[in-house]
Parts: structure tokens; sequence; C-alpha cells
């Protein structure tokens, strides 16, 4: 799949204002191939970003997807306070004019988050939520927590797989007739990248399942680095971790169950991801969620991923570092893993930004892996093998 969009990702790469001149690339493949449609983010006094979410939402034949009177959770993420890089307001606006034209009934959703933060209840969610813009009056629809006040409202599916029988979701998306998910592309130290799978996966899940799905690993403070702030033991979600008799922040494995969130808010490195253990389970537990959850949600799902402000970590850290590439655009399909898939494609074809963290990057690994040395592709592979998507894809340019 990485030499099927060469020659379009030539021409994103060289020559940037010749976007809207690509007409469709085709992947090379003999099994079917799921449609993901692509627009730039060249804009001008007859095209706005407005416009364009519009061509790309009536593209993929919404109006077979949304029925009038449905109930429709338009699923994004609203960002730690502090963080600016995720999708704003005036965009999940867009989505609500787009699914009220259809005369359905558009809320706008997230769930609790597993980790100790700003939103790892309700109330302190909503409250983050309107921090950084989204309320009934930014966005167009009311803003609710799917997962309930302590993110334990959820409903319960039968799954097929090695590691589930059944999968939790929250309720609130669970009971949507229909769903638009809305995802920032961004960099994460677990996956490599964030998308639309892990705005299934994790941003669906209640914090139980949110749990289940972490694989085991288990990280270590490298104690010479360590500067004994206790931010990581203020954002373990499984008290973990204390000081130990030298104030020095020590984690109990017996206790940690690998969410990595201690990894993601040392900003002194004490804390690293432990790359050399297998991420096959975390990669094969969230293909086999996505795969329950699409099945639940049959021909009811729209995807739309935004790749702009490319940043290194996940909307749930409350920074941003600057974009590792330039902005790109915007894809949307109803195949996630395909979206995904293609996002990734592009992040990778892409030259790295100056003073980026992969500014100097090895030029033997993608823009990815350069990012986070872990084998994203696997997480394609798996999904498409159970049948929740599909890594193959034919991206046409509107």
């Amino acid at each position: 799949m990485n030499g099927d969009i060469n020659e379009y990702g030539k021409l994103l790469l060289t020559n940037h204002s010749d976007y809207t001149n690509t007409i469709r690339n085709c992947c090379v493949s003999e099994v079917h191939m799921s449609v993901v449609y692509f627009t730039d983010l060249h804009m001008n006094s007859k095209e706005n970003i407005v416009s364009k979410i519009k061509k790309l939402f009536y593209k993929l034949s919404a109006n077979k997807i949304i029925n009038e009177k449905d109930f429709v959770a338009i699923k994004t993420h609203f960002g730690e306070y502090g963080n600016i890089a995720y999708t704003p307001p005036v965009i999940i606006h867009t989505f609500v004019d787009c699914v009220k034209d259809l005369k359905a009934n558009p809320f706008v959703t997230d769930s609790t988050t597993l980790y100790r933060g700003s939103r790892s209840n309700a109330v302190d969610h909503l409250k983050n939520a309107a921090m950084n813009g989204f309320s009934l009056v930014s966005c167009g629809a009311p803003v609710i927590i799917a997962d309930g006040l302590r993110g334990n409202d959820f409903k319960e599916l039968p799954a097929t797989g090695k590691w589930y029988s059944s999968i939790k979701v929250a309720s609130a998306i669970h009971d949507a007739d229909s769903m638009v998910v809305v995802s920032h592309v961004k960099g994460h130290e677990l996956y490599g990248f964030g998308g639309a799978i892990k705005n299934i996966a994790m941003g669906c899940a209640p914090p139980s399942m949110k749990q289940s799905l972490h694989s085991d690993l288990k990280p270590k403070v490298k104690q010479t680095l360590c500067t004994s702030c206790g931010a990581c033991i203020k954002r373990c979600p499984a008290f973990a971790i204390s000081f130990d008799a030298n104030k020095k922040a020590f984690i109990n494995s017996d206790k940690c169950f690998g969410c990595g969130e201690c990894t993601v808010i040392c900003v002194y490195n004490a804390i690293p991801v432990l790359w050399k253990t297998d991420h096959t389970t975390l990669y094969e537990r969230t293909a086999e969620y996505v795969n329950a959850f699409m099945h639940h949600k049959k021909n009811k799902v729209l995807f739309f991923n935004f790749i702009m402000n490319v940043s290194p970590e996940c909307d749930c850290c409350y920074w941003n570092d600057i974009p590792i590439v330039p902005n790109i655009g915007i894809v949307a399909s109803t195949d996630p893993i395909a979206v995904d898939k293609a996002s990734v494609d592009m992040i990778n074809k892409a030259t790295p930004l100056p003073d980026s963290r992969i500014a100097h990057k090895d030029s033997s690994k993608d823009n990815i892996e350069a990012l986070y040395p872990v084998k994203w592709n696997y997480l394609f592979e798996y999904a498409t093998s159970i049948g929740a998507g599909n890594m193959e894809y034919e991206l046409v340019t509107i």
C-alpha cells in the first residue's frame, strides 16, 4: 500500500498549489477497496472550509445513512485545556448544520477519560469543553458526555475475537441512531498516530473499557531524571505511583495496568514507554473493539479526519507541540480503517516541518515511526483481517 499513492504523494509534496489539480488516485489491488474522499485546505473567496466539509458530507451519501428524526452523535474530542490542536467548534457546527439539513437531531459528544485530568467526570468534562469553546451556542447542538456523570453509564455489545466476547460502549453513543465521527489526526505514543480508530475504540468506551483496551505496557521510572514534581502521581488512574524514600516517583507494577498516562505527563522523560514491549495486544484489542462497534452501527457512521495541526502527542495532553508536517487536508469515508490509512499515508509522504520533533529524522524511517518507534501498520493489518474495515482504498480528490 505504501507505493499505491506515490503519484499523488509526489504531487502533494513537490507542488502544494497543485492539490486541486489532482483528479483520482486508485490503489492498485484486485481486492475490494473502500472509497476515501479528499479535499485540501486551500481556501479562497469562493470556497472555505465550511463549503468543503459540506461537499465531503454529501459525497458520502449522508442522506442514505442519516434518516429524518435520527438522534445523531457527532463524536469529537474536546481537547484538554491548554491544548489548542483539537478540531475547533466552528468545524463541529458545520457538521451540526449538515445533520440538521437532513431533519435529524444532532448532539456533540465525548466520553470521560481514564486518567485523572480535567475530563474524568461529566461535570469537569463539560467545564473543560466550555473553556475550549464547545457549547450549545458555539456548536449549534447540545453537548453531552456520553457515559454519564462518573463514566459508568454504558451498554454492552457482543464481540468476536481472541480478546473480547463483549465490549462496553458509552450509552449515549450506543443509543444514537447514527454517527458522525470527527477526528483530529495527530501523533500518539502508543499507537504512533491517532485518528478515527482511536476516536472509536478509546473515545466511545467508558473508563473501565479503556482500562481493558490497554495492553500490559508497564513503564518504569528513570529515577536519575525524576524531579519529584508529582505530576505522574496526580495523573495515574490506578493510584499506582507514589514517592519512595528518596522522594522519587515509583510505579507499583501490581497496580499499574499500562495506560501510559504517566509517560505522557512527564515532561522530563523520566518515564519512557517500554518500546521493546510488544504492542500487539493493544492493537488487536483496539481492532476488535472497532469491529464490534461497526457491526452494531453498520452503515450508520460517517468518518471525517482533519489532517491539520498534526501535533506529536494526543489532544489529551494539556499542551501541543508544533506540528510535525504541514497542513494537508480532510479525508472522509464510511470505513474507519481506510480513512486512517489514507491519513497516515499522506503524513508519511509529507516533508517534516523545520524545528518539529522529526525535522532531522532517520531517512530509513517513515514520519510516524520517526516520531514513535512502533509498528503502527499492524493495527491496520489486524483490523482488516477480522473485518473491521479495509486498509486498501481508492482515494478520490474533490
